[in-house]
């Protein structure tokens, strides 16, 4: 994370964002970055450097206080404004046009409280601080697949990762949050449980500006982890042993996620981002034996799989997806690893190095239906992340660029007429001009969330988020 130091003086604002000026006459301590601040390009970074949306500011809240001035002055003066904590998203719904991005990272606290069964973060919080603070007491919750994903936008917008089989989706876990909504008012789930329901699911900037959150923690289980790289050509054989290993033993303590790349020297592989999450020894050896089973499905060109902490395992998944770069990303969420969904894969190899297929796999207690969630999805799945990449740093004008962006649609197209496609995708991995929210969520869903939307939000400050929603 790039050093804050002091914001822009009065003299920059009033030639930067003099709208600002009553802001910071109100609190004049907060910190605001405008265009001319040195400090501006690093904070404005997102994941994706391929959007170039450029804010009329960045400001830093440091209390729940500025927070609420911060919310209330655009709501009040229509300046627009975005939420960010890790910047990851692919579309840049963190980031809004000559208007104000509320950087939540300084909200970066977390207690455990002395019973251990419940950890209360701040709204900033990333995935990786969150599973590294935890893993001291030997502690743990579910987290996405990369370490600098914030955790509230991952959680309240489902939440896939890879212990997700054996405790459940990432909206699951939240027990509770306290949001900022566009009139100042601080609103608490415990006393309106029907925005806890919209919270677990859809609240990724639909409601308010969410500054707290508490969530479920469970023991540390014992994680075998790693990658087993198999040469691509052996997709199809992979995918159809796996999946008749499936039909009889898909244990919830296993991930079975893939990642379809161009390793070095090698060339494109399909690797699995083998986890397997073990609540006591008998678990373990158990998934020591679905390991030697695992790896018979094809030739492993490289096994990295060892004992280590949910922690270590989220930072070997940083390894291969956290740097930013430019990229084109698009998904699909299909039933299974169908022949033709292994098919359409192997005829579509990654054509350069930072191109990628991420494969989550949706089962045991992801899928368990709750109630107590506005999110749908809880049937057998799988959710398909295409991502042309290209290198760190290259020229918006590289030709690599048309050919990443074919590459990728091309992917989707494949899916897409060969019939595989669900209608119901997922919020955090769609374009937001896609997000339909009835599809999605269901129609009586969609109903009481556009219901809670009016409720909280009816003059639409949170606009980018789910645009359908309004």
């Amino acid at each position: 994370m790039p050093p804050l130091g002091p914001g822009v003086s009065r003299s920059i604002l009033t030639a930067d964002a003099a709208v600002l000026l009553p802001l910071l006459d109100q609190k004049p301590s907060l910190l605001i970055y405008t265009r001319s601040s040195s400090r501006f390009a690093a904070l404005r970074q997102v994941y994706n450097t391929a959007i170039t949306t450029q804010p009329l500011a960045l400001v830093r809240p440091r209390s729940e206080d500025e927070v609420i001035a911060i919310v209330r002055f655009c709501s009040c003066h229509n300046v627009p404004l975005a939420v960010r904590t890790g910047g990851h998203d692919q579309w840049g719904r963190s980031l809004v046009a000559d208007g104000v991005v509320l950087d939540m990272r300084s909200f970066d606290k977390i207690d455990i409280p002395a019973h251990r069964m419940s950890a209360r973060i701040g709204g900033g919080v990333l995935g990786g601080q969150l599973q590294g603070y935890l893993d001291t007491p030997n502690l743990c919750t579910p987290t996405g697949f990369c370490g600098t994903v914030g955790y509230v936008g991952w959680a309240a917008g489902g939440g896939y990762g890879v212990l997700q089989g054996a405790y459940g989706m990432g909206a699951d876990q939240i027990l509770g949050a306290r949001l900022v909504t566009p009139d100042g008012r601080v609103v608490d789930t415990d006393v309106d449980h029907e925005l806890l329901w919209a919270v677990r699911g859809a609240g990724t900037g639909n409601f308010g500006v969410v500054v707290e959150v508490r969530l479920k923690v469970y023991l540390r289980p014992r994680v075998l982890g790693g990658f087993l790289a198999f040469p691509l050509a052996e997709l199809s054989q992979v995918f159809a042993g796996f999946e008749g290993m499936c039909r009889t033993n898909f244990p919830d303590a296993f991930s079975g996620d893939f990642l379809i790349v161009r390793m070095p020297h090698v060339g494109p592989v399909l690797m699995t981002m083998f986890s397997w999450a073990a609540k006591n020894d008998a678990e373990f050896k158990a998934g020591e034996e679905y390991l030697k089973m695992f790896s018979k499905l094809g030739t492993v060109l490289v096994n990295t799989v060892n004992e280590t902490t949910p922690s270590g395992f989220t930072a070997a998944l940083d390894a291969t997806n956290s740097t930013p770069q430019p990229y084109h990303y698009l998904s699909r969420n299909v039933t299974n690893l169908s022949p033709e969904l292994a098919a359409i894969l192997t005829a579509h190899p990654p054509p350069l190095d930072f191109c990628t297929i991420v494969i989550h796999n949706a089962h045991g207690a992801a899928i368990k239906p709750n109630p107590e969630s506005c999110f749908a999805n809880r049937v057998p799945h799988i959710v398909l992340g295409v991502g042309g990449g290209l290198k760190p740093g290259i020229s918006p004008s590289n030709p690599d660029k048309q050919t990443v962006v074919q590459w990728a649609d091309g992917v989707g197209a494949a899916i897409t007429d060969a019939g595989l496609a669900h209608d119901m995708g997922y919020m955090n991995f769609t374009p937001p001009e896609e997000c339909d929210t009835d599809k999605f969520y269901g129609v009586k869903a969609a109903e009481a969330l556009r219901a809670l939307k009016k409720k909280y939000d009816g003059g639409n400050l949170f606009a980018l988020a789910y645009p359908s929603l309004a």
